[in-house]
């Protein structure tokens, strides 16, 4: 029976590695400029100069760039700069800076727009990341264009990439950021909005397939368990005045119909270590302007909290004016997928736990009725993608759980007489077991009598 489960398992997750391995092993090209460029340009008077702070960057690490305006002309000028950064590099926004002029930015481009007098220079500085998912010693040019007067300048600066060291965890955290990003980029290709939202929603696919095989087991554990509950309560009837007898006739009846109380258990605890390190990845593609995309409703899949440390209090407590620090738009909308997140994991809580006579099962059946809640609270502290992901894999299981129910054969209950109740298995263990004591008793006795004799 254990071989047959684990060559149920092992196919569906040969057929994802596979999947996997088909998407992530896609050859990346890059775009590299038709002419050869230098650092620094100069026409009419008017210089311009670019450089990096660091020549070799490990993937995932910021790197500084310096864009140096220099008007040595005579007439004032009022140049425009445009740099786009090329799809290696992650722009950063929070660090653009300028000396003069207005900076902005859209998306992973920056534009500078200044007057600048005769003698005047202006340095727009910004960090850039090349993400943890790109390509390791790569050579990635970043170009910057200035126009001036109808005249175009041209400047590069030149990084190689080098590879992290990032540890067994740490891998595994960058080779799911790995596989998003190759979902996205895969799901964009072909024109579907919300790309972003769609390849966690097609892992979390995946997952539940790898995953299938436990997760039919659970069920049937859960159902399993109500078909013995008549017989719990006979159990609890007959040895209601001794709990190691119950507890004994409990297990053996768990042995006798070939059920495991904690086989439910099993498909979180194999889920677990994916749900961290989606966190981290997440985390990860967001701290390196990856993941700006939104969902539908949700304003990004990186919010409301998108660094370590943060909580509530970065984007709805305390209120300011009577809001939320992000405005009770974006706050509600956040807010949405949490409470759907709570109410798919009640009723899927519901679905699948079996009402329970044993008072030991009751209580711990209570407890677990508040876990849909601390799910809604992580939820409202960790990205929306987590989120998007749980309440996806919340939905797919509750469709799992009622096909695969209406499908199981109930578990057999042993037969019984009209006329007196057959001993089961597990009274007749629990009467073997009180049998041996009772002879040992009886050892003790007659030998303790013969030692009174001989005295």
């Amino acid at each position: 029976m254990r071989v047959h489960n684990i060559k149920l398992l092992l196919v569906p997750l040969a057929v994802v590695a596979f999947i996997i391995f088909a998407v992530v092993s896609q050859p990346v090209t890059a775009s590299s400029p038709a002419d050869t460029l230098q650092a620094t340009d100069r026409q009419s008077g008017i210089t311009l100069h670019k450089e990096a702070s660091l020549d070799a960057v490990e993937l995932g690490q910021v790197v500084s760039y310096t864009v140096t305006i220099k008007n040595d002309g005579a007439e004032t000028v009022t140049p425009t700069l445009l740099d786009a950064l090329p799809d290696d590099l992650a722009l950063q926004t929070k660090t653009i800076t300028a000396t003069a002029g207005t900076a902005t930015f859209e998306k992973n481009s920056l534009t500078w727009t200044g007057s600048l007098q005769q003698g005047d220079e202006v340095q727009i500085s910004y960090g850039a990341i090349p993400p943890s998912t790109s390509t390791t010693e790569k050579t990635i040019t970043n170009i910057a264009q200035l126009s001036v007067g109808g005249a175009t300048l041209e400047a590069e600066a030149s990084i190689t990439t080098t590879k992290p060291d990032l540890g067994l965890w740490g891998s595994f955290v960058n080779f799911l950021a790995l596989v998003l990003v190759s979902f996205d980029t895969m799901i964009g290709n072909v024109g579907i909005p919300y790309s972003f939202g769609f390849s966690i929603i097609l892992f979390t696919l995946l997952v539940r397939a790898a995953t299938f095989p436990l997760n039919v087991q659970q069920i049937k554990s859960s159902k399993a368990m109500q078909e013995l509950q008549p017989k719990m309560k006979e159990l609890q009837e007959k040895h209601k005045n001794d709990r190691e007898k119950l507890a004994q006739a409990q297990m053996a009846l768990y042995k006798e119909h070939g059920v495991n109380p904690l086989g439910g258990c099993l498909p979180m605890l194999v889920q677990m270590p994916i749900w961290f390190a989606l966190y981290r990845s997440l985390l990860q593609l967001s701290r390196e302007g990856l993941l700006n995309e939104g969902f539908f409703w949700i304003p990004s899949l990186a919010g409301p909290v998108s660094d370590y440390g943060q909580g509530l209090s970065s984007w709805l407590f305390p209120l300011i004016d009577g809001a939320p620090p992000i405005g009770w738009g974006p706050a509600i909308a956040y807010m949405i997928l949490p409470a759907l997140l709570v109410v798919s994991q009640l009723y899927m809580q519901q679905m699948m736990t079996p009402p329970s006579s044993d008072p030991q099962q009751a209580s711990m059946q209570s407890v677990m009725k508040f876990m849909p809640l601390m799910f809604g609270y992580f939820s409202l502290i960790v990205p929306s993608g987590l989120t998007l992901y749980w309440f996806t894999s919340n939905t797919l299981a509750i469709v799992q759980q009622y096909f695969t129910k209406t499908n199981t054969v109930a578990a057999p209950s042993p037969q019984t007489s009209s006329a007196e109740p057959e001993e089961s298995t597990a009274d007749k263990a629990v009467s073997k077991e009180s049998e041996a004591n009772k002879k040992k008793e009886n050892v003790k006795t007659k030998r303790r009598k013969k030692s009174r004799r001989k005295r």
